[in-house]
């Protein structure tokens, strides 16, 4: 089993599986682990060129995106990887992992044949709030004894300016506390987890909050309650979604998903991390070869 880097490609004497839609495919077989501008191209394709693998997680999302209209229509043809279950594609079995990328249902794989033990893991971030999923997967590739880690990183001189899930849900409390009016939240549909929290954090504070339709459905069906429960807060202030770019108040929280223009950047999110921090992980992991994507 050898994996090529200029296509994204696993390869054994069987079989080809193709990872995170980097490159076409017409035989073999596809395996989304995170959201991505080039995986939902991906999957906006009328008939999906081969067969196409994803998490549970990741499945669920998109089809509930494309059920309150959130995004386009995509072809969702696709089989589930269950997490922690070897799955047989070919002679190569594929095992994925619960990892955590800043969004919802992404995946770490590890993928074996009778030459090889590989890992792979796109996407991801140690600072997230689901550090235990992270270290799952490092201690999994650890006692396989990994031939090959293939890992994304970029050496980067700092980090940039970067909130992350936990700092933003303290940041939006910290304003609705303070403030005397009006909170706006310019947020994606992509991490219905985060849309949760901030719903629980309003209920907590004891403020209304005011989804955009399809967003209320989205937040109603993963938090599984009626919001009419919370709809009808006596408070002097709100907690009120707007699209991005929308003309209001001062106190504005948005995604940091959201490019300058409002397109969705799904790096934005993603902070690498220090040289210090990917040492650590390749001497815990302790591959035999580590190829950085």
């Amino acid at each position: 089993m050898e994996y090529s880097k200029s296509n994204n490609l696993i390869q054994s004497a069987e079989t080809k599986i193709y990872l995170d839609a980097k490159a076409d495919a017409n035989d073999g077989y596809m395996i989304l682990t995170h959201l991505s501008k080039e995986n939902l191209a991906y999957l906006h394709q009328a008939k999906l060129p081969i067969k196409t693998y994803m998490s549970q997680d990741m499945f669920l999302l998109l089809q509930k995106l494309v059920q309150f209209d959130l995004i386009d229509e995509l072809n969702l043809d696709a089989e589930i990887l269950p997490y922690g279950y070897a799955v047989q594609l070919g002679d190569i079995k594929v095992t994925a992992l619960n990892s955590d990328d800043g969004l919802f249902g992404a995946m770490a794989l590890y993928l074996e044949d009778d030459s090889s033990k590989l890992g792979y893991v796109a996407k991801f971030d140690i600072h997230g709030i689901h550090k235990k999923r992270i270290k799952s997967w490092k201690k999994f590739f650890s006692q396989h004894e990994l031939d090959q880690l293939i890992i994304n990183y970029r050496e980067v001189e700092a980090k940039h300016n970067y909130l992350s899930k936990t700092g933003q849900l303290k940041h939006i409390e910290k304003i609705i506390q303070n403030s005397t009016g009006d909170t706006y939240l310019q947020m994606t549909p992509y991490d219905p987890e985060q849309l949760v929290k901030i719903s629980d954090l309003a209920n907590r504070n004891q403020v209304e909050i005011k989804w955009l339709p399809a967003f209320q459905k989205l937040v109603a069906y993963f938090k599984q309650l009626d919001f009419d429960e919370i709809a009808n807060v006596d408070s002097p202030k709100a907690l009120i979604q707007t699209d991005f770019g929308a003309a209001v108040g001062e106190n504005v929280i948005t995604s940091p998903l959201f490019a300058e223009d409002g397109v969705v950047d799904f790096n934005r999110n993603l902070v690498y991390p220090t040289k210090a921090e990917m040492n650590d992980i390749l001497k815990y992991i302790k591959a035999k070869e580590n190829i950085f994507i």
